[in-house]
């Protein structure tokens, strides 16, 4: 039985993996190479330090062959979007990919509303980089004076294929404002 939880350090080689067959099969993420590992882990690093939700499918009762860890069946992420801007904090980017071999088993829809669920209550810690190459700050994103309290999600934006296997013919990008959060919709 597969059961959603948050992603652990541990799980970073398995993602990667998932993410690989994605890269070299689809045009769903927009690079033509598997990044190396420590880029997976600096991406966790990064998330978890602005609040964000990064979650993975597993199924407890079986392993992975590699490392004895539970079996990533999938894995689900908010991240900044156009994370150097702070007019975009309020805005995320939804990444979601199901290993090939566990695909129409609803694992996308689990982690999907695992994700939505945790989204109203995220306070992303947006910040920008700013000051020299010798001496770089951050200014943080807050609302009424706080500094680093973080700016609730408004918006995420996702790019999905309507085919997985035709990926690189198939893409299309989708936005929704979070209900209750959003000033125009009802909660």
């Amino acid at each position: 039985m597969a059961i959603i939880r948050p992603a652990t350090p541990a799980d970073l080689p398995q993602v990667r993996a998932i993410s690989t067959y994605y890269i070299l099969n689809t045009a769903l993420i927009f690079t033509q190479t598997s990044p190396p590992p420590a880029v997976f882990q600096a991406k966790y690093d990064d998330l978890k330090s602005r609040g964000l939700p990064y979650v993975v499918a597993v199924d407890e009762e079986l392993t992975n062959a590699e490392d004895g860890a539970d079996l990533v069946l999938g894995y689900a992420y908010l991240s900044p979007f156009r994370s150097h801007m702070l007019s975009y904090a309020a805005t995320v980017e939804l990444s979601l990919f199901v290993h090939p071999d566990h695909q129409s088993r609803s694992l996308g829809s689990r982690l999907l509303a695992a994700v939505l669920e945790a989204a109203p209550v995220v306070r992303h810690r947006a910040y920008e980089v700013t000051g020299s190459d010798e001496e770089p700050s951050k200014v943080f994103a807050g609302e009424k004076g706080e500094s680093e309290g973080g700016l609730p999600l408004r918006n995420i934006l996702a790019v999905m294929a309507d085919h997985a296997d035709q990926g690189k013919q198939r893409v299309f990008v989708a936005a929704t404002a979070l209900p209750g959060v959003h000033p125009d919709l009802p909660a």
